[in-house]
C-alpha cells in the first residue's frame, strides 16, 4: 500500500536519525517485501529497540498490531480483483473497472441527498476534519489539498491517536468527513459513538460502500459509492468522488 510507504518516508524526513521511530521505519522500508516472514522479535533485535517500542510505532501508524502490518503488506502484493472476480491484468479490464466506478458515482450523486448536503457543509462549517484509516488515509490528504485551492482549510492527521482525540473533542461547529472502504472505521478505532448524542455533536459524514442505511449511529450521514468493495482499487472510487466534490465547490 503506497500510503504506508508515504507515512514511513515522512518519518524519515522528520524524525532524528538516532530515534527509535526513524530506525524502525527505515528497517521496514528496506525489508518491505520480506517483512511478512519476519517476526516482531527479529525486528526488535535488528533495530536494537524493545518489542514494546515496535508495537507503539505500529499503533502510531494507525494499525492494530504487528500482524495487521504483515497482513497489509502481504495484501499489497496480491493482484487486484474486479467485481466479476477476474484478475486485472490487461489495461482494458482496468479501464472497464474505472468506468464502473464512475457509473456508481453517477448513481450515488443522483440518488443520495447527502452528497449535496456535504458540498454545502464544507463551505459553511467553521472547522472541517478529514480522516481515513489505513489505505483510505491518503484520500483525506488529497481532499485537503483540493480544498486549499479554494481557500478552505481542512485538518488531517495520519496519527491514529490524534484522530480519536479530535473526534472526541469535536463540537457543533465541526464537520468530520471519514473515508473508509470497509465502513468499519469507528469500530476499528474503538470510538464510542455516544460522542454524537446531544445538541452539541459535530456533523459526521461516512464515505464508504455498501448499504447506505448501514451506519454506526443514526446521526452519521453515509454516502455509499457503490456495492461493498474491498479490492485494492476501491480508492479509485473515492478519488473520483472527492474530485467531483472539489469541482462542485469550485463552481459554487
Amino acid at each position: 500500500m503506497y500510503w504506508l510507504k508515504i507515512a514511513l518516508f515522512s518519518i524519515l524526513d522528520w524524525e532524528s536519525e538516532d530515534g527509535n521511530n526513524y530506525v524502525i521505519a527505515r528497517y521496514i522500508l528496506e525489508h518491505y517485501n520480506e517483512l511478512p516472514g519476519v517476526s516482531l522479535t527479529e525486528i526488535s533485535r535488528q533495530c536494537n529497540v524493545s518489542k514494546a517500542a515496535v508495537s507503539r510505532f505500529i499503533k502510531e501508524l494507525g494499525l492494530l498490531d504487528y500482524i495487521d502490518l504483515q497482513m497489509l503488506i502481504r495484501s499489497s502484493s496480491q493482484i487486484p480483483k474486479n467485481p466479476n472476480n477476474s484478475s486485472i491484468e490487461p489495461q482494458e479490464d482496468f479501464f472497464a473497472l474505472s468506468e464502473q466506478y464512475a457509473e456508481n458515482l453517477r448513481k450515488a450523486v443522483s440518488r443520495q441527498p447527502y452528497v449535496e448536503e456535504l458540498i454545502r457543509d464544507i463551505r459553511q462549517y467553521r472547522t472541517v476534519y478529514a480522516f481515513g484509516h489505513l489505505q483510505a488515509s491518503h484520500i483525506a490528504y488529497t481532499l485537503r489539498n483540493n480544498l486549499a485551492m479554494e481557500k478552505i482549510f481542512c485538518k488531517c492527521t495520519q496519527s491514529w491517536t490524534e484522530q480519536i482525540e479530535r473526534i472526541r473533542r469535536a463540537g457543533a461547529n465541526d464537520l468530520i468527513l471519514v473515508f473508509s472502504s470497509s465502513g468499519d472505521y469507528f469500530k476499528r478505532m474503538d470510538i464510542n459513538m455516544r460522542f454524537l448524542d446531544g445538541e452539541e455533536a459535530p456533523r459526521v459524514y461516512l464515505i464508504s460502500f455498501g448499504d447506505e442505511k448501514d451506519v454506526p449511529h443514526p446521526k452519521v450521514r453515509k454516502i455509499s459509492l457503490g456495492p461493498e468493495s474491498r479490492d485494492l482499487l476501491s480508492n479509485t472510487a473515492m478519488n473520483l468522488f472527492i474530485n467531483y466534490v472539489s469541482c462542485r465547490i469550485r463552481c459554487i
